[in-house]
Order: C-alpha cells, then structure tokens, then sequence
C-alpha cells in the first residue's frame, strides 16, 4: 500500500513539474509575471494588452505596437471622475486635446465635448509639432482624446521627449460624466 502511495505522489509531483515546464516552453519564453529591467510592453495603446509583460524586444501580437523597455513607461493616468476637481485645484495645467480637428470642434460623427482651455494637436501631428510645446516640457500636461487610445500614445512620445510631467485621462472623453470643465 505504501508502495502505491508513493507511486501516486510520484506521478502527481511529476505531472506538475512537466506542466509548469510546458506552459514555460509554450509562451515561447515572452510573457513574464516579475519586473527586471528586461521586461518589455507594447507602446501603450488603451488596450488590455498594455498590461502584458514581454522578455524581449518585438511587436504586440494585439495591437501591432512596439514593444519597448517597460522602464520607458513614464507618465500617470487619472480617471475621469476626477478630472474636473483636478483641473479646477491645478489651474496651471496644460490641456492637450490629440483627437482630430474635427472631434476637437465638436464637429465628428459624436461629440464628447472638450475641455475648456485646451491645445488641440491631432497625435498625427504630434511627432512633428513636439517643439511648439516646449515652453510646457516641466508643466504638468494632461493628454486626453475620445477613448483614451491615442492619448496614452501621445503620452508615451512626450514622456520619451523630454516633457518631465504627463498625466494621460483614463478612459477618455466618452466617460466624462462631470460637464464643469467642458467648454
């Protein structure tokens, strides 16, 4: 009986060990659960898989964005919930609005509104506009856009140009419900 026993937690033990290895091999040793400098993650693009870790350079397999090194990642979200008593107690923010012309005008298929005072500079443009914003790269910027997609893209870019304090909005125009900082 002893022998059967033994036999039996044998085989258990054995059929973990074999699983564990397998779930290694078949994630092609990319995704990864603990933080090193090594670790990488899609450019953030408002999607679930910003939160997948990586341990090697590459694309997103989701969203076809670059991976780079997770310690590049450097700007802050805030909810939306809190984004009009945030503008109302930091009147010194910047506003950057990276939707199209259009959405910024309330001119697009659906308005979400926009938020008063802001810089529209469409995140197509972004990249070639950065130095009509520099007079704000030690500002505090707050990044927005419809569904906060873009706007965590054009955090990340400014975030990798020098501007030392990005706050992207989480979840966007779509989900503001607070109408006192609209225009």
């Amino acid at each position: 009986m002893k022998i059967i026993i033994v036999l039996i937690r044998s085989l258990f033990l054995f059929s973990i060990v074999a699983f564990l290895i397998q779930c290694n091999s078949s994630s092609a040793g990319k995704i990864i659960t603990n933080a090193s400098n090594d670790e990488y993650q899609c450019i953030p693009c408002g999607y679930d898989c910003d939160d997948k870790i990586y341990t090697e350079r590459g694309t997103c397999a989701h969203c076809q964005m670059e991976l780079v090194k997770m310690n590049t990642i450097n700007f802050k979200n805030i909810q939306t919930s809190e984004i009009c008593k945030y503008i109302n107690d930091h009147p010194g923010i910047i506003l950057l609005d990276v939707r199209t012309k259009e959405e910024f005008e309330g001119n697009a298929k659906q308005d979400f509104g926009t938020l008063k005072n802001a810089i529209n500079i469409p995140i197509q443009e972004l990249k070639s506009k950065l130095t009509t914003l520099n007079p704000y790269k030690d500002q505090e910027i707050i990044v927005y856009c419809s569904h906060s997609h873009r706007s965590p893209q054009a955090s990340y870019l400014l975030s990798q140009n020098g501007f030392k304090n990005i706050t992207n909005l989480s979840g966007g125009m779509s989900e503001l419900k607070d109408t006192s900082c609209k225009k």
